[in-house]
């Protein structure tokens, strides 16, 4: 963890994902600083910001018979079919949903409740919209497209940038060491924002 401080790059991480971390930050500290501590609501998004990583990167080695992630989103060369890319697409998007579904669920089951609901939702809408549109549709980023370049060598001691970013980096399952721009995922830091308002109504002055 301690080469992510290193002169060479500590600059580059600074400048490609600051604005966007603390922004992420400062919005869930808004939605919950009246009902949660700062402390909470920060520790929340930390172990989120991890638990995506590892999910992502436990559905890599599940047995191919039972893995949709693998066998469709990354399993299919590039297909112009609408319907086809409609299936794919809707497949990635009930995948990374479930992702935070099931997180939701444990904490229910184990009757823990540590992480707030909303901050759940808040972070999985983040999560979810960047893959689906930002990823997915718009392939905004080179970093993922080289996670499923990776992936489709069917190397899975290979696979590189799970993501996010930064936790690639700590873990050195990164493909490189460029830092990845993460000023695209602005826009849905803000939708998410502004959503997780909308349905939970939370006290913020």
């Amino acid at each position: 963890m301690l080469h992510l401080f290193h002169k060479d790059k500590l600059p580059n991480i600074f400048s490609n994902q600051f604005i966007p971390n603390f922004i992420t930050f400062i919005f869930a500290f808004i939605l919950t600083h009246k009902k949660y501590s700062p402390t909470l609501t920060g520790i929340s998004i930390f172990i989120l910001y991890f638990y995506s990583y590892f999910i992502h990167k436990l559905l890599h080695y599940l047995p191919n018979m039972l893995n949709l992630h693998l066998n469709n989103h990354h399993g299919s060369n590039k297909n112009n079919d609408l319907l086809y890319n409609f299936l794919n697409l809707s497949i990635e998007l009930f995948t990374n949903i479930m992702f935070f579904v099931i997180f939701y669920y444990i904490q229910k089951i184990l009757q823990i409740n540590f992480i707030p609901e909303i901050i759940i939702f808040y972070y999985g809408f983040i999560y979810v919209s960047i893959h689906i549109i930002n990823y997915s549709i718009f392939h905004a980023s080179k970093t993922h497209v080289l996670h499923h370049e990776t992936t489709n060598k069917i190397q899975k001691n290979k696979t590189c940038n799970y993501g996010p970013d930064l936790v690639d980096h700590i873990f050195k399952t990164n493909y490189n060491n460029k830092v990845e721009n993460y000023n695209h995922i602005l826009p849905n830091i803000l939708m998410a924002f502004l959503l997780t308002y909308y349905f939970y109504k939370p006290q913020i002055f």
